[in-house]
């Protein structure tokens, strides 16, 4: 890789920055499923966590006095250990803007494109991590299969009762023209998440393209209309005040999209509801899951100069090389979406695939 460019921005300075950008690009993008798995950081490549757990718990026993006391445990739980991948790019500052930064002014130039170029090389890892991110909450599951020698496939054990699809039976999709009841398929939906967990779901993640389907629903517009009669399109905040009104959580709408080796892929399929606990991703002390964040080597090496309590996370530093003299900005970093208890997550199809 060459030497490490301490003249131009120190590594610990750098990945500084990189993290700094990686809180505001959660923040900005089109939603994050981080407010559902948050970020962990952990000191390790390994991540130990418990599966399952969350369900009701079962009720104390009564005993006689001197009698044992009997041992309670959580039903379905186990404890699991998964091994955090690795992920990261580089990206050379072009000869063209080093020959530009010659005189005075280089430093200054040539920090502001090693910065730039920092931004986009975060970017790209949070969108991966996202993408994960999405295809747990889809799928309870984790498939990677067509990376740089690198493979890795698992299940987070949703029940089957937890996936929904609203046209099975005598049901049909949303967007039908007629026989679709969202109010009593959500509400179907909640009364299954508190069958399992004992509680309610917190929110409700959707895309535009469903919520829109919602808006113009016959069976809303029957509901909230007037003397002036039934609506063309119910607006946000009259389908937001029915479904309070039936007890249901508040929708959060969401349609991030990551670009995905050339190709536009939205990070959850725009045709389903999700019922999730509300953002934070935990109730009574039982986790939905995490985002974990791993410690790479480079966080450890000596001209990286990262204190070993910072170390777990991105890091970055600048590189250049002599034959032929480049520069690059190198990003590393280790992590994973898992889920804890899947089943305090439900999805349900409201529209065909692709529709």
């Amino acid at each position: 890789m060459g030497d490490m460019w301490t003249d131009l921005v120190e590594p610990v300075e750098l990945t500084g920055y990189a993290r700094a950008r990686l809180e505001d690009y959660e923040r900005s993008q089109n939603g994050s499923l981080s407010a559902y798995l948050p970020n962990e950081f952990l000191n390790d490549i390994v991540a130990r966590f418990t599966v399952g757990g969350a369900g009701l718990q079962p009720v104390a026993e009564y005993l006689a006095y001197d009698a044992e006391t009997p041992l309670a445990s959580l039903p379905g739980s186990q404890r699991v250990t998964i091994e955090l991948p690795k992920l990261g790019l580089k990206m050379r500052i072009s000869e063209y803007e080093q020959l530009r930064a010659r005189g005075n002014l280089s430093n200054v130039l040539l920090r502001t494109s090693a910065e730039k170029v920092t931004e986009r090389l975060v970017d790209a890892i949070s969108d991966r991590l996202e993408y994960e991110r999405g295809y747990a909450l889809e799928n309870a599951s984790l498939l990677i299969d067509d990376e740089t020698g690198f493979k890795q496939t698992g299940d987070w054990g949703r029940a089957a009762e937890h996936e929904i699809d609203a046209s099975a039976g005598s049901g049909e999709f949303w967007d039908a023209a007629s026989g679709a009841d969202p109010i009593e398929d959500l509400l179907a939906a909640q009364e299954q998440y508190i069958a399992t967990n004992g509680f309610g779901p917190g929110s409700m993640l959707t895309s535009t393209r469903v919520y829109s389907v919602l808006q113009r629903h016959a069976s809303l517009r029957v509901l909230v209309s007037s003397l002036a009669g039934a609506p063309s399109i119910v607006t946000r905040e009259a389908v937001n005040s029915l479904l309070a009104s039936y007890g249901l959580p508040p929708v959060v709408l969401y349609d991030r999209q990551v670009n995905w080796r050339g190709t536009v892929r939205k990070v959850l399929s725009p045709e389903f509801v999700y019922m999730l606990p509300a953002p934070g991703g935990s109730v009574g002390g039982v986790s939905l899951g995490a985002t974990y964040w791993g410690t790479t080597l480079e966080a450890g090496e000596p001209e990286y100069g990262i204190g070993e309590l910072d170390r777990p996370g991105i890091v970055v530093g600048a590189w250049k090389t002599r034959d032929p003299i480049a520069a690059w900005i190198h990003s590393s970093a280790i992590g994973l979406a898992a889920l804890g208890d899947a089943n305090l997550s439900l999805r349900l199809q409201v529209l065909a695939e692709g529709s």
